[in-house]
């Protein structure tokens, strides 16, 4: 059996048109989110002047890619907040975590998101030039209950930026902006880029999409899940014209029953990262 209600912030197929996700019942801030994303990919657009995109400079690294790491991931972890609060969520420990935003995996299956950047240059066996896509699913790592590579490489370098400043390099960068707009569209659908709201609808490259192909004005390209990759009873099926007068349309997704089993090997590591960077920060101020 199909949901007869969407929940807040959380787009899945859908039998009509996703405009419900335009109520600001089911979320206040969309025209916000959408500008602050346009803020960020204009720095990375910016670079792009600088570094080109080119494989051979993705692990080129800099202060000016290190402050775009940082922006990007704070607005990444606003957004995970954002949808676990809207939907009554409690956090696993004193703040939210990592270990609450994979949990978005489980409500938006984040983990099949894959963004396309269409301008992208590589070199063949035979060193020729070759001009492509350069194609990443910035939340694969949620699929298998890890941290996104470059949400670590964001921690690392936050806590020790001298000692691990080569985290904060190109493709880390890439994909975590990329993150962000997988992040709004799964919230937001073809609405998700509309900073002024002026109807101009953005869309998904994908043949199997949600609603339409992707032409906003952004430098990547958003394929959202298959409607295969989800169950039948996952996706929605109601009439939003007559759903959206009878009192309040939305619910919320229950995340609290959600349980995300401890990466140990992983945190293990995260652990030992931190400390040597306490050891090391320690050793620099007093020597």
């Amino acid at each position: 059996m199909s949901i007869s209600k969407p929940y807040y912030r959380i787009l899945r197929p859908n039998t009509e048109s996703c405009s419900y996700v335009r109520d600001t019942r089911y979320a206040p801030d969309r025209l916000q989110l959408a500008r602050a994303y346009i803020n960020i990919e204009k720095k990375l657009r910016e670079i792009f002047n600088y570094i080109e995109p080119d494989e051979r400079n993705l692990g080129t690294f800099s202060f000016e890619l290190y402050t775009l790491l940082l922006r990007a991931c704070t607005e990444v972890e606003l957004n995970c907040q954002l949808i676990l609060k809207a939907n009554g969520a409690k956090s696993s420990g004193k703040y939210f975590t990592m270990e609450d935003y994979r949990k978005l995996e489980k409500s938006s299956l984040l983990s099949k998101y894959k963004i396309i950047l269409p301008n992208w240059k590589s070199t063949t066996s035979d060193e020729s030039v070759e001009y492509g896509k350069y194609e990443f699913f910035p939340f694969e790592d949620f699929g298998i209950n890890k941290k996104p590579q470059w949400y670590q490489a964001y921690n690392h370098v936050k806590h020790d930026r001298e000692g691990k400043l080569e985290e904060a390099n190109f493709k880390n960068c890439i994909q975590a902006v990329g993150a962000i707009l997988a992040l709004i569209y799964s919230q937001f659908g073809g609405y998700c880029i509309e900073p002024f709201n002026n109807d101009c609808k953005v869309y998904a490259m994908n043949e199997d999409r949600y609603d339409g192909i992707f032409d906003a004005d952004v430098i990547f390209e958003v394929v959202p899940p298959r409607r295969e990759d989800w169950d039948d009873e996952e996706k929605y099926e109601f009439n939003w014209k007559k759903l959206k007068t009878e009192g309040m349309p939305f619910q919320k997704f229950d995340f609290n029953a959600v349980n995300i089993k401890r990466n140990a090997e992983e945190d293990c590591k995260e652990k030992q990262t931190l400390e040597t960077a306490d050891e090391d920060m320690s050793s620099n101020l007093t020597s």
